[in-house]
Parts: structure tokens; sequence; C-alpha cells
């Protein structure tokens, strides 16, 4: 066998070999590939609702019939109707006694003056426009006059009337004379009692 035959035949098993090489590298197993985990199961399928149903109507209740009795409307209570009594109003009298001083002379009168009607005493004139008595509810015992006093001196025959000014207006109490007095530097009045035949009880206008 020649040189180069030689050299042939080395290099056609060293390729053998290198085939035979690739062959084993691909022929080994393949690595075990690990356990899948199990499925989970699939959900049940929800139970399909029964189609609704119509219920029964249920049977009327008989009804006891009412009374008359039982239709009228309960009494009211005895508070609830009960109304709080009204104040006693104070008695009026249509007669005002009065009492005049003249502080020059010292000269005193006690004299009547009826509502509504003017009583002239000296250079006063008074013009009673209610007089009463208090309640027997209130503390006090008393006689009160609403009154008007006009200072008008007296004039001669034929002589011009003095203009008539007034001095006084307003209650004058007869249990407490220096409450509301009369100011005027020749006179003084003041309230006695109030009487009358026959007392009304008509409200202050």
């Amino acid at each position: 066998m020649s040189r180069v035959q030689t050299r042939r035949a080395l290099a056609l098993l060293a390729g053998t070999a290198l085939v035979f090489a690739a062959g084993l590298g691909t022929a080994q197993p393949a690595a075990p590939t690990p356990p899948s985990a199990p499925a989970a199961p699939a959900p049940a399928a929800a139970p399909e609702e029964a189609p609704p149903q119509e219920a029964a109507p249920p049977a009327p209740v008989l009804v006891p019939p009412i009374s008359e009795k039982e239709i009228e409307p309960a009494p009211p209570s005895p508070a609830a109707s009960a109304k709080p009594a009204a104040p006693p109003r104070r008695t009026r009298y249509d007669v005002a006694v009065l009492q005049a001083l003249d502080k020059v002379t010292a000269e005193s009168l006690v004299f009547a003056a009826p509502v509504g009607k003017p009583i002239r005493y000296k250079g006063l004139i008074f013009t009673v426009r209610a007089c009463e008595r208090s309640t027997p509810d209130e503390p006090v015992a008393d006689s009160i006059a609403y009154l008007t006093i006009d200072s008008q001196p007296r004039t001669d025959p034929g002589m011009p009337a003095p203009l008539v000014r007034q001095v006084f207006k307003g209650w004058m109490y007869a249990s407490s004379p220096g409450l509301h007095p009369l100011q005027h530097p020749v006179y003084d009045a003041w309230v006695i009692s109030c009487r009358a035949a026959a007392p009304s009880s008509l409200p202050l206008r």
C-alpha cells in the first residue's frame, strides 16, 4: 500500500469516529420533566332556579261590626276642658267722694263728684272719668279714681273768663294720697271713696 492510500484510510477512519461520537451525543436520554400540578376541578354549574309560582290570596278575615257607641268620640278629660279662671275685675261706681283743701284759708270740703260731670271747687274744676274699688284678692282694700283737674279762677260778671289750665290727670288712690298727688300752690285734693246705688262691672275704655 502506498503512502497516499494510507493517509486516505486514516482520514476515513477519523471521519467515521467523529460521526459515531456525534450519534452517541444525540442518543442520550433527555432529562425527566417535573410532574405537573393536578388541574383544578371545573366549578359545578349553578342549579337552575325554579320558575316563580303564583301564590293563592289569603282568605278574607271577617271584621265584627262597630256599634254607634264606639263611633262616638271619647269625652274630653277634665284636665283638658278645664280653663283657668279669669281674675276678678274691680267693681266700678258712678260717684267719687273727694276732699279738697284751700291751703291759704285752711278751708276743707268733702263733696261727691258724679262720673263724667264737671264739679267746681273755688278755682278748680274736677271731672271724674272712673271710680272703682279693689277686688277681694288684692292685698289692700282701696278706692281708686281716674280724674282730671283744671285750674280756672272765678271772674266777676262781665269780665272775660280766664284760660283753663290742666293741673292734674291720672289715677288717685285713697289708701296712698301721696302716691300721685295734685301739685298746686293753693289747693290740694284727694280721693276718699267710691259709691253708687247700682254698682257695675264695665271694663275701662
